[in-house]
């Protein structure tokens, strides 16, 4: 008899058990504050952005400079809400070293951007920079 209700009650707390949101998915699709889960997915390839530094930036001379476009949807109005993105880059604190380095700013100007719609940088292949940015509406 004890062995029928452990086992019924074993079966009992694993059908709740799978019922209940896991922690790890919910951390897995973790989306800022004030973001839809369609903001998150223009933006995915920011989930993972190395750190960062004002020294790496100030020593980028030369390199090519490629720009990657983030969640820009073309429509006017939906642009302005992807603020977010500017401070959950890896650049929040680093637009000023941005704007003082010569090779970036000159592949920012030559697509419409300036250093306060970069969103991340990271290296890439070759030697390269790869500059993440969206198109603010404040210019």
């Amino acid at each position: 008899m004890l062995k029928v209700l452990s086992l019924a009650a074993l079966a009992g707390l694993t059908i709740a058990m799978s019922t209940m949101p896991s922690a790890a998915f919910k951390f897995n699709n973790f989306n800022p504050p004030g973001a839809s889960s369609t903001d998150g997915e223009c933006a995915y390839q920011l989930n993972y952005m190395p750190r960062v530094t004002r020294s790496l930036i100030e020593s980028i001379r030369g390199e090519p400079v490629y720009l990657v476009p983030v969640c820009e949807d073309g429509l006017t109005g939906n642009n302005e809400e992807y603020g977010w993105l500017f401070v959950a880059g890896n650049v929040d604190t680093l637009r000023l070293p941005i704007a003082r380095n010569r090779g970036l700013m000159t592949a920012l100007d030559a697509e419409g951007y300036d250093q306060n719609d970069v969103i991340s940088l990271r290296l890439g292949g070759d030697d390269s920079i790869v500059l993440y940015v969206h198109q603010r509406h404040m210019k």
